[in-house]
């Protein structure tokens, strides 16, 4: 059990290291490169930084312990949140949070943390016609980001002045075969703390969920540390990004990656 927890402790380092040094900057490379918005750059960070919610999802459903994978869902949903708002607070970008222009992410972000509390507390079976009905939400949710988010905002960063898509594509895809590799010790791990250890699986599955959120975290504060450094916090493009990325990463984890792990579980587990 000791060589388990040291594992999860270094799987965590691992992940930390490779998000900020490796996916972010690459993403940073690409978008600079492609002249990306801001709202774009910020999903494709939710997704790249749910990485780790997909490898720990699969694995547990593979090894039978599905359970922690699913409270791994609905904790790291919970717990990007909480990490979002810590951000927002450290660097005093609370007031921005009510701006009409960031409706649609709050209320989906919402969303994203009731709907899988709802399916426990409705001891909802996980089918595969519950897999279909959250890949149909993550598509509401797409069409609804389309929908509300037609028109650029009236406030633009300055214009990209670097970048490379070489670069950025080598940093992303190094950063994101490490997240994948510590992902999928981590649900190694989570199989043997429930089966070998006797841990219940809602406790193996908050657990991590604190970890596979240290990506988002990452992100979080490293968006506004980059708009610190810039000198562009008095912007709201920071906001749009770190709300896209907090926004992408739940819907991604409800929409997507839960519905995969509940096939996977259904036919293979």
């Amino acid at each position: 059990m000791f060589f388990d927890l040291m594992i999860l402790l270094g799987c965590a380092l691992v992940t930390v290291a490779a998000v900020r040094l490796l996916v972010i900057r690459g993403i940073e490379r690409l978008s600079e490169a492609l002249h990306l918005s801001s709202k774009t750059k910020g999903q494709i960070i939710g997704y790249a930084t749910s990485t780790p919610e997909l490898v720990v999802l699969v694995a547990s459903a593979f090894a039978g312990v599905f359970k922690a994978g699913f409270w791994n869902i609905a904790s790291s949903n919970i717990i990007n949140i909480f990490l979002f708002l810590g951000a927002v607070l450290v660097y005093r970008q609370q007031m921005k949070l009510f701006s009409l222009r960031f409706l649609d992410e709050v209320f989906f972000g919402i969303c994203s943390v009731a709907a899988p509390l709802v399916l426990f507390w409705a001891d909802t079976p996980l089918t595969p016609f519950v897999a279909l009905g959250l890949l149909a939400a993550f598509f509401v949710y797409k069409a609804g980001d389309r929908l509300f988010n037609q028109k650029p905002g009236a406030e633009t960063a300055p214009a990209p002045v670097r970048g490379s898509v070489t670069l950025g594509i080598l940093y992303l895809v190094l950063g994101l075969a490490l997240i994948i590799v510590a992902g999928r010790y981590l649900g190694d791990s989570a199989g043997t703390l429930v089966k070998e250890a006797g841990t219940p699986p809602w406790l193996v599955g908050w657990v991590l969920g604190l970890i596979t959120s240290i990506p988002e975290m990452a992100s979080f504060f490293e968006i506004f540390r980059l708009s610190k450094k810039r000198q562009q916090l008095h912007l709201k493009e920071d906001m749009q990004q770190a709300l896209d990325a907090l926004v992408a990463s739940n819907m991604c984890n409800l929409g997507i990656i839960l519905a995969v792990g509940i096939l996977v579980y259904t036919f293979f587990g």
